[in-house]
């Protein structure tokens, strides 16, 4: 780095410090990030192993475009697969992760109407089982190696900042109603004897009809316990040097994805039940944007052999074009 970005980083790495344990961290956190390469939006999002993701920055109302997202093409982002897949923390480029997206739906029906080209997410150690990811957007052209390069310098300095932030906005008495990150979020942090030293207001709201789970609760270490109304509560580490509760644990409380929520895994099950294993296979592969010699090359079968699969699959489903596959698979999955 330039002796001049050297002095734009410690002026807002100082202004970061200022704001560790407020409201508005991420926001000085986002400026540093910013200052590593050029732009058209910055943005915090909460990517999550267990719910559909959230943008936290910037707090705007949602678009048709961003609802969107939330319904449904979430689970095509590679960045939400990356997280979900057990992926690790660090600085990802969105067409580094994935050399063909520029032809999937993902990016002709969403990143297309968002504007978006490119992508830089840094995914800064989870709270729980969510990151909060610090994201750069560029409308025109690709973010570069020499600034991936320079972002991936800043990491550690964005990892430690996030971290110190944590831990004093839990020992600093903040406000309740909040997060850590500023999203309203069922959850709270426990020592490593079972002591809570954090919750959320979200939180005591839910937990007055689960004394019984919280007492099972007491006795397991990271777990997942279902509960009603497809809602889950995940327990998960704390590391070792967490202030507040070092080795302790996060408990949340999420909303449990529908099952036929993500490619990686499957359909929706009213559509799977109609196709066999490879027809699901290609069902798959088609909606993630693949052309047919990629399908091909990907399942180890001939092209013709594609071509025949498709054939039955659209006699099976009744339809006769690729948007009208889409359109079954997310009708298939708001019904699911």
């Amino acid at each position: 780095m330039s002796q001049v970005h050297d002095a734009d980083i410690a002026a807002l790495t100082a202004r970061a410090i200022d704001r560790l344990g407020t409201g508005d961290f991420y926001d000085a956190l986002l400026d540093i990030l910013g200052s590593a390469a050029p732009h058209d939006l910055a943005a915090l999002v909460r990517y999550s192993r267990a719910a559909p993701p959230d943008l936290i920055i910037p707090r705007v109302e949602p678009t048709l475009a961003m609802m969107a997202y939330y319904n449904h093409y979430f689970a095509f982002d590679p960045f939400y697969v990356h997280w979900k897949s057990g992926g690790e923390t660090g600085v990802y480029r969105l067409r580094a992760m994935d050399a063909g997206i520029g032809r999937s739906r993902y990016a002709r029906e969403f990143l297309t109407a968002m504007a978006i080209h490119d992508e830089i997410a840094v995914f800064l150690p989870p709270i729980g089982d969510a990151s909060p990811t610090l994201v750069l957007d560029r409308a025109r052209g690709v973010f570069h190696a020499t600034e991936v390069a320079r972002i991936r310098r800043l990491f550690p300095l964005l990892a430690a900042l996030h971290r110190r932030h944590l831990s004093i906005f839990v020992t600093a008495g903040v406000d309740p109603g909040n997060s850590p990150i500023g999203a309203e979020r069922p959850l709270r942090f426990v020592d490593a004897h079972g002591l809570q030293v954090f919750a959320t207001q979200a939180w005591a709201a839910r937990e007055l009809g689960l004394s019984e789970v919280l007492q099972t609760l007491m006795a397991h270490g990271p777990c997942t316990l279902r509960l009603p109304d497809q809602m889950s509560l995940r327990r998960t580490q704390l590391p070792p040097d967490f202030g507040p509760a070092p080795g302790g644990f996060c408990d949340e409380i999420t909303i449990d994805l529908q099952t036929g929520a993500e490619p990686a895994t499957g359909l929706p099950p009213t559509m799977a039940a109609q196709l066999s294993g490879r027809e699901q296979d290609v069902v798959l592969l088609t909606l993630q944007g693949h052309p047919m010699i990629e399908i091909a090359r990907k399942l180890g079968l001939s092209r013709g052999t594609v071509k025949n699969y498709r054939l039955t699959i659209y006699r099976k489903l009744d339809i006769t074009t690729e948007r009208e596959l889409f359109g079954e698979y997310m009708a298939a999955l708001r019904g699911a």
